[in-house]
């Protein structure tokens, strides 16, 4: 059965909740695939999706529509982005609300269905990497027992990444040795021993180490197992260093509205508000035009 990824192109659970249990709702949505520019129909009713990974870096919102998600779905996973890095996020919530929601996931379901991301780590002229050390052990403190693993990484300095910064920042990404990076992610590593919570690499095969495993953000094989029920996990991965098995995203770039400035899926944060402000809830798409409107006008 498929794997849904709610979503790594956007946050949906933040900004889009409501439009998803639309979506729950009326069994299906389609999605324009931003690569083959082509619209792709997904059902979503139980019997095709097997489990649903979820991504945030705010999960308030879907919380609190969760029981009508669970009526309508199953198999639930989740993400949970939390650093505590306002200035290079400055519209995430406060880390200490986001603790308190992470917790709330962790107890209902359990400490095996949520991971926390420490992700990703940018090193600028105002920011060292003893401020994330620092992030990390409060947080790290707080979430002991409510997860067993945190998937890390480095921002990679893709143009647009660039760009943002320049733009929307007055911090300039540094730029660390592979080496200096690893022997920092070991640091956090045993700081998460502690806490007996184990570190994993997310595309950054340069830190692996006995510390530091390396991380498969969506795996068909653990959500198998989890949920007991067979999932397709074929290799599929998005970028260099990429582990995860196939999924299906239903997600679309240039939506987000955290406005972090190391975003990869955001090219203008004016451009995401813009979409925000004119997208109907009720969309077939996360689009401003359905589908059905796009091919009527071809």
């Amino acid at each position: 059965m498929n794997i849904l990824s709610v979503s790594r192109r956007t946050d949906i659970p933040a900004f889009y909740s409501e439009w998803f249990t639309q979506r729950l709702r009326k069994g299906y949505v389609y999605v324009w695939h931003p690569f083959s520019k082509r619209w792709l129909y997904v059902s979503l009713r139980p019997e095709s999706i097997g489990a649903i990974v979820f991504w945030s870096k705010n999960f308030s919102p879907l919380l609190s529509r969760i029981e009508l998600v669970e009526r309508l779905t199953r198999n639930l996973f989740f993400h949970f982005t939390i650093t505590g890095n306002r200035a290079l996020e400055p519209h995430t919530p406060d880390w200490t609300d986001s603790i308190k929601d992470f917790i709330y996931i962790s107890e209902r379901y359990s400490p095996e269905h949520i991971i926390w991301r420490f992700d990703p780590i940018c090193i600028t002229d105002k920011i060292g990497f003893e401020m994330y050390e620092e992030w990390f052990r409060r947080c790290v403190e707080r979430l002991r027992g409510f997860t067993k693993r945190c998937y890390i990484s480095f921002v990679n300095p893709y143009r647009k990444v660039l760009r943002n910064f320049k733009i929307h920042s007055d911090h300039t990404l540094l730029e660390v040795s592979e080496t200096e990076k690893k022997k920092y992610a070991i640091r956090l590593a045993r700081i998460g021993e502690r806490y007996g919570i184990e570190i994993f690499s997310c595309c950054n095969d340069y830190l692996l180490s006995e510390k530091i495993k390396k991380g498969s953000c969506i795996n068909g094989r653990y959500l198998s197992r989890i949920f007991d029920t067979p999932l397709i996990d074929k290799p599929s991965p998005t970028r260099r260093h990429c582990a995860c098995t196939y999924s299906i995203d239903i997600g679309a770039y240039n939506t987000c509205l955290h406005g972090c400035v190391y975003c990869y899926a955001n090219t203008n944060i004016d451009r995401a508000k813009e979409f925000y402000r004119l997208f109907d809830m009720n969309s077939d798409s996360l689009s401003i035009r359905s589908c059905f409107d796009y091919i009527l006008n071809q």
